[in-house]
């Protein structure tokens, strides 16, 4: 293949320079060094507490202690004919199975474990939403911006 002059200069000027190469390693490590800030943030975290909201109420406040295991029975529906277990073991936190009539998705039960502070736990047919609280505060609600059903 023959190039001609203006192709080989447009060519030329496609190729990384130096600076590129740079501006590559700088944003490689800045994004390093942002993974290992909120990484470090996370394991520094003292005690964790769990709030459990059923119909944008706080029902329950659960401590998250490192080797604690137990589980958590919580009542809900319109007369409190319904329950689910929320178990906590060592740091982290679930929800169980629910029957498949009250929760044909089963979405809550499905995400698992959760253990982090950007994770939350929600069951859109019951109303039943489990986040983390960095300490016990009395009325518990001062962090929610809004509630979307």
């Amino acid at each position: 293949m023959c190039y001609n002059r203006q192709q080989v200069k447009y060519l030329e000027s496609l190729r990384i320079k130096v600076a590129d190469y740079l501006v590559i390693v700088f944003l490689l490590l800045w994004g390093v060094a942002g993974f290992w800030f909120n990484w470090q943030e996370a394991s520094a975290a003292g005690p964790k507490y769990a709030r459990v909201f059923v119909q944008n109420r706080p029902v329950a406040e659960l401590s998250l202690t490192p080797g604690d295991q137990f589980d958590y029975a919580l009542s809900f529906g319109e007369n409190n004919e319904y329950s689910a277990i929320i178990e906590i073991d060592d740091g982290r936190i679930r929800m169980l199975p629910l029957s498949e009539d009250l929760c044909p998705r089963a979405v809550c039960s499905h995400t698992g474990w959760i253990e982090y502070s950007y994770e939350s736990i929600v069951c859109l047919p019951n109303q039943i939403v489990v986040v983390f609280s960095d300490s016990s505060r009395p009325g518990g609600t001062e962090g929610i911006d809004s509630v979307t059903y």
